[in-house]
């Protein structure tokens, strides 16, 4: 559906432009590139919009359904560890495209006009003997440096995962807290 959506988009925008070439008619054209336009417009903004609901409803039935079916088991957020990535990514400025030109000048003489932003990730690792098994659990990838993290860990001092028995990949590490 989605590419019928960016179909009309493309045909509607060509029969708009016949609309401004053909002396005859050129109202029909208008009219009709412009309904197509706007009706692929439509379906495309809404069709995005129905994917990400859905995969969001997806998300919240799953977590829901471990929440509900699966094994809880509570962590002691002092005993975890932390591993964290630190990285920097260059900052595209748009506004400054003519100023570009000269930036290889710059590297020639030795001076870096570049601007860089940090990106700080981290991961959660639980380690724990569950149902006569030693298991690993990783949290999904935090947005948070290190110290931020390990403060936000260390006020909630406990928190849950829930994992289903028969499939010891199929875990939720409840990390909610961290949104607030």
């Amino acid at each position: 559906m989605r590419k019928i959506g960016a179909g009309l988009l493309t045909i509607g925008t060509f029969i708009l432009f016949l609309g401004f070439q053909v002396e005859n008619y050129n109202l029909y054209f208008f009219i009709a590139g412009g309904l197509m336009v706007l009706i692929g417009t439509v379906s495309v903004a809404f069709l995005d919009k129905k994917v990400e609901k859905e995969a969001d409803d997806n998300y919240q039935a799953w977590k829901e359904k471990l929440m509900r079916e699966g094994v809880k088991t509570e962590v002691d957020l002092n005993k975890v560890e932390i591993r964290s990535n630190n990285d920097r990514e260059e900052i595209i400025n748009e506004e400054n495209y003519g100023v570009d030109r000269y930036r290889a000048l710059d590297d020639l003489v030795g001076r870096d006009s570049r601007e860089f932003s940090d990106i700080k990730q981290s991961v959660i690792l639980y380690e724990a003997e569950i149902l006569g098994t030693k298991r690993k659990f990783y949290s999904p990838v935090i947005p948070k440096d290190e110290i931020t993290l390990q403060f936000l860990l260390s006020n909630q001092k406990i928190t849950f995962i829930y994992f289903d028995r028969l499939n010891e990949n199929n875990y939720f590490f409840d990390l909610e807290f961290l949104n607030d």
